[in-house]
Parts: structure tokens; C-alpha cells; sequence
């Protein structure tokens, strides 16, 4: 990219206007004991907007999805279950060396949920302050020249909670592997500086939400229906 805005300039080029045009704002229109109200008020906009906005935003360095929205109600839908939590993103990552994984009863360390690598594992430890909660699993372990103690880790992540840069502190602080390339955090060790130079190692990889025309009742229908 080329700094600020990139994607918000990019988007028009790459994605078609909406075609979902109808409905009206009118009250006199508007029957709330209707079961489709709610996908009219989604769906109702007369034109889509003139740029598409995305709903969330990655880390300058962080890979991987974005989700974007062509109207108005859309922006609103989307960006509500962002807010509130209700999207459930996951991501995978490189770290460096094996991640610790072990029971503890401190509250501020990592609650192993299984001994067995491809099991999730919980991070509960608070971050400025805040609670921090992050689940995670081991994907694949390779041998690595460069790896501390001879190792590189791809992990999966899925972060229940927001914090700033949560997932890099958490590998980083709880579980004593830092992602690769990640200058901040990685301290600057010797298999560290090796590794860097190619950017973070951080992909957000999945996006679970409920679409803001296709979840509702009428929407459901005319998604069967192109079945």
C-alpha cells in the first residue's frame, strides 16, 4: 500500500455497486410487528454509497480479510457486530520457538485447555488494565536455523476480547514466542533479528458474522431460492 487510505481508494475499482435498491424510510411504510422489519430497515437505501466503507480495520503490518460494506444500512449492521463483539475473527500466525503451554492457577497466566498440540489453549491476562482473553492452538511445528532454540511455530488465534495488540503481547509476554517479524515486541534478540525484514507474520484468516440481508427471513429465502 501507499499509506493512508489506500483501501478506502482502492475498494470503488474492485467491487460492484449493491443491488439491493428497494424499500423506503417512510413511517407510514413501517409495520413493527412485521418478522421482515428488520430486513427492510438492512436493506432499505435508495442508492449504494458512493464508496464502499470497510467496517473494521487491520494493524498497518496485520494481513488477511477485511469486510466491507456497499450501503449505508449495511455500514451500520456491520460495524454493530464489530463493536459488540458479535463477529468472531481468527487469525494464524508464525511465532518463534514453541509456545509455552502449561496449567497454572494464576488468573494472569495461560489456562491450558489440553495437553495435545492441535487442542485451543486460553490466554486470560489482562492488558493495561483491561481483561485480555485469547484462544489458541498449535497448527504445524517446523525446524528452523534461524527459529529460537531451533524452532518456528504456526499458530491459530481467535481473540475474544480487543485490547491493543493483543495477540502479539499475549505470544509474546504469556507465551514467550514472539511472531516473526514483529519488531516491537520480539526484543530484539539474536534469532529475532534474523528473522525480521519480511514483515509480521500475522494473517487474519476467518470471519464469522451474520450478513445483513442474507440472515434475515426474506434474505434466507432468496438464498435458498439461488440454490
Amino acid at each position: 500500500g501507499h499509506g493512508r487510505d489506500t483501501l478506502l481508494s482502492a475498494l470503488p475499482y474492485v467491487l460492484k455497486p449493491s443491488n439491493f435498491n428497494g424499500g423506503s424510510n417512510d413511517d407510514n411504510d413501517r409495520n413493527d410487528n412485521d418478522d421482515d422489519s428488520a430486513a427492510r430497515n438492512v436493506t432499505a437505501t435508495t442508492t449504494a454509497m458512493k464508496r464502499p466503507q470497510p467496517v473494521h480495520r487491520l494493524d498497518r503490518p496485520v494481513s488477511g480479510l477485511v469486510v466491507v460494506a456497499k450501503t449505508k444500512a449495511a455500514t451500520v449492521h456491520l460495524s454493530q457486530q464489530f463493536e459488540f463483539r458479535k463477529a468472531r475473527k481468527t487469525y494464524v500466525a508464525i511465532v518463534n520457538g514453541c509456545p509455552q503451554q502449561y496449567t497454572t492457577s494464576q488468573e494472569d497466566e495461560v489456562l491450558s485447555l489440553s495437553s495435545a498440540a492441535s487442542e485451543w489453549s486460553t490466554i486470560d491476562h489482562d492488558l493495561d488494565g483491561k481483561s485480555a482473553i485469547t484462544e489458541w492452538r498449535v497448527i504445524r511445528k517446523v525446524k528452523s536455523l534461524h527459529g529460537k532454540d531451533g524452532q518456528l511455530t504456526l499458530v491459530e488465534l481467535r481473540p475474544k476480547t480487543g485490547r491493543y495488540h493483543q495477540l502479539r503481547r499475549h505470544m509474546a509476554w504469556v507465551c514467550n514466542s514472539p511472531l516473526v517479524g514483529d519488531t516491537t515486541y520480539d526484543e530484539g534478540t539474536d534469532s529475532a533479528m534474523r528473522l525480521r525484514g519480511r514483515g509480521l507474520f500475522l494473517c487474519s484468516n476467518k470471519i464469522e458474522l451474520e450478513h445483513p440481508y442474507y440472515n434475515t427471513p426474506t434474505g434466507r429465502k432468496e438464498w435458498i431460492a439461488t440454490g
